[in-house]
């Protein structure tokens, strides 16, 4: 058992001491070398390189997913609270931390030997992969509260292609709401939208840090609090922003014709970590507009959990392309992928529905699980978008076999998840003995 925090550590002790678990060990952390004084700067140069040689990916291509070293990369989400480790580290030490917590995983490999990694990040998928121990990590469906276990941090699962592409009869899909996590969430985002949620959220959170400082916990050290507080009152005026006369409702485009595109968290898993090779949300944007034919709209929606972290003049670039309009942020996503003519995203749940529903879709992120389907055109080079925009709005695109390629597909993400009934990622609670039977099975039979 491998836990991040000395607290971790603590809190799993009393399952080792039943006799199932039978080592804890906290792992050596990146953020433990960032201080380090009087490096040799070749010699640590030098050893990365033989690392990123041997994984076969740099380490700046590691520090995209990582929410304090590659800051710099959420590029939609500058606004993002800053951290002393992002702050205070140099580039030399940022390599040098890369190093150790290198050396520690090798050591840990070479002692163990492990046949299976539950768990974990990229780094612990990059150097599972490299060691050809099979790495699994317990992922969302995003169907119902339906999961899976991905077989790499690009959420990978062999078996969903292999089932797809049997002939078996299915009813056609039909996705009733959104997904039981997003519900989740954006119940606790509108909750916090108000005044008397800001007013609550920034009380709450100097209680927290306090008590975090008092007790020593090592989280108490990360993000500065000034721009936590900061965040929740961008939040609160974003919100208002993407929900007031100047965004549109769904109702104002029953008679439009539109391509969707549902903007991403930055920084987050579901962006940098899945899609590392494009997470220009921006510039994607300007290029769907661009290739656009005449007469069709890009609609473009916030996400509630984006709000206070965009930088400055983001929303109103987007607003000076003049086919582009904003949606009202508290519109479902769901709803408004049943109306649109086409759906765009890098690696957003829109384009899970869309698929699903048999609506044709643009594909920025070449890691997502729906871009076996037909309909999904996956853009690797943008001289191609102009294309393909027009081939999936034209009156030849096949309906009829997109809709019955997206109850297949459904039909096979179905059959390789497990149900965790009333399971939250936000606590890890409300689950039940049968859920964690149905997630055990799930887990042997893909091995």
């Amino acid at each position: 058992m491998y836990c991040n925090t000395v607290q971790d550590v603590q809190f799993y002790t009393k399952y080792r001491n039943l006799g199932i678990i039978d080592t804890i060990t906290r792992v050596s952390s990146l953020y433990d070398y960032l201080d380090a004084k009087k490096l040799d700067d070749e010699s640590v140069f030098q050893q990365a390189r033989k690392y990123e040689k041997y994984y076969g990916c740099t380490y700046n291509h590691l520090a995209v997913s990582d929410r304090h070293l590659g800051r710099g990369y959420a590029l939609g989400g500058f606004a993002h609270p800053r951290s002393r480790y992002s702050e205070s580290s140099s580039y030399v030490q940022v390599v040098n931390a890369y190093n150790e917590v290198f050396k520690f995983w090798e050591a840990e490999f070479l002692k163990w030997a492990p046949d299976l990694f539950v768990g974990g990040g990229k780094i612990i998928a990059t150097i599972s992969r490299a060691h050809k121990v099979p790495y699994r990590f317990m992922a969302g469906s995003r169907y119902r509260n339906l999961f899976f276990w991905a077989e790499d941090e690009y959420f990978s699962v062999d078996k969903l292609s292999q089932v797809f592409s049997k002939d078996v009869e299915v009813n056609m899909a039909e996705i009733e709401r959104p997904y039981y996590a997003h519900m989740t969430n954006r119940k606790r985002f509108l909750k916090s939208a108000g005044f008397l949620g800001l007013s609550h959220s920034i009380f709450y959170t100097i209680m927290r840090r306090a008590y975090w400082r008092l007790k020593g916990y090592e989280k108490g050290r990360g993000y500065y609090l000034f721009d936590e507080l900061a965040l929740f009152v961008r939040r609160w005026l974003d919100g208002k922003k993407m929900s007031g006369r100047n965004v549109k409702r769904l109702d104002d485009l029953k008679k439009t014709k539109f391509v969707y595109y549902p903007l991403h968290t930055e920084p987050e898993t579901a962006l940098q970590t899945l899609s590392p090779e494009y997470f220009y949300q921006l510039s994607c944007i300007a290029a769907l507009s661009r290739d656009l034919p005449a007469g069709v709209l890009l609609v473009v929606k916030e996400t509630l959990a984006a709000t206070g972290r965009r930088p400055r003049d983001f929303y109103e670039q987007i607003r000076e392309f003049k086919n582009v309009e904003f949606l009202n942020i508290e519109e479902l996503g769901l709803e408004v992928v049943r109306n649109a003519a086409a759906v765009a995203t890098i690696t957003g749940t829109g384009g899970f529905e869309a698929a699903v529903m048999g609506k044709p879709v643009i594909s920025f992120g070449r890691h997502n699980l729906y871009n076996i389907l037909e309909h999904v055109r996956v853009i690797t080079d943008e001289a191609e978008l102009k294309n393909e925009l027009a081939s999936v709005l034209s009156n030849n695109f096949n309906k009829e076999k997109a809709k019955l390629d997206g109850a297949r597909y459904l039909a096979a993400v179905k059959a390789i998840s497990f149900d965790m009934g009333e399971f939250s990622t936000i606590n890890g609670k409300n689950f039940t003995p049968n859920n964690i039977q149905e997630a055990y099975k799930g887990l042997l039979d893909g091995l």
